[in-house]
């Protein structure tokens, strides 16, 4: 079949509670997630005085590689839950950023290096853990016809967010310091937390419901 005009696909996502609150969750944490790869290696640097290529191999690798180890995680742990119920995906993705936000209260205390490296370890495993299951929420609640449109606007809107917040991380800096902006990234990553809740109380069965009939008239 041909495919959908793109007004009247976006139309069609538009009308779909669970996969808008993933392009709200997305965006949300894309302005989180591109103040800390964007402005962590500077805090290394004007925190412990080191040289920008040492804070610039630190500030990513520690990010990097935690992230890959909680998104393993994640797909793992994401697959077994949804044998039991499909739903659950997203539920483990609440519960990943809003356990993912409280390290990041940890730059308000002006950590050492330790305590900073375990802030950001911690924070990025877990958010790490959350991202491994949005696109298959995604599938759950998209008609495959949508999903790469779906995919494409969400991905937009969080790269279109991000580089927003590392704008504005710039112009707060210098009233609240690298630390207290890598603090107050905790806000975004609780409301996208509750929303996600929010999304598994309200919407998510209906959503998923609906897709498997599209899908299943499509064919």
């Amino acid at each position: 079949r041909s495919a959908q005009p793109v007004w009247s696909s976006l139309k069609r996502l538009a009308g779909i509670p669970s996969y808008l609150i993933l392009l709200a969750k997305a965006m949300l944490a894309g302005v989180g997630v591109w103040i800390f790869l964007n402005w962590l290696p500077l805090f290394y640097r004007e925190t412990y005085g080191w040289n920008l290529a040492a804070s610039g191999f630190v500030g990513t690798f520690m990010v990097q590689v935690s992230t890959t180890m909680g998104i393993a995680a994640g797909g793992y742990w994401s697959d077994r839950l949804a044998v039991r119920e499909t739903r659950n995906r997203m539920l483990l993705q609440s519960l990943s950023y809003l356990c993912a936000a409280p390290f990041l209260l940890l730059f308000l205390m002006q950590p050492g290096f330790a305590v900073a490296s375990l802030s950001v370890f911690l924070f990025s495993m877990l958010r790490g853990t959350g991202q491994a299951n949005e696109n298959p929420v995604l599938c759950d609640v998209v008609e495959p016809r949508l999903r790469s449109t779906a995919i494409g606007f969400m991905n937009l809107g969080a790269c279109f967010a991000g580089g927003i917040g590392v704008l504005l991380a710039g112009a707060l800096k210098r009233d609240f310091g690298l630390s207290g902006v890598f603090a107050g990234i905790s806000i975004l990553f609780v409301i996208a937390g509750l929303l996600l809740l929010a999304g598994y109380h309200f919407f998510l069965a209906r959503d998923v419901r609906r897709q498997e009939e599209a899908a299943a008239a499509y064919r």
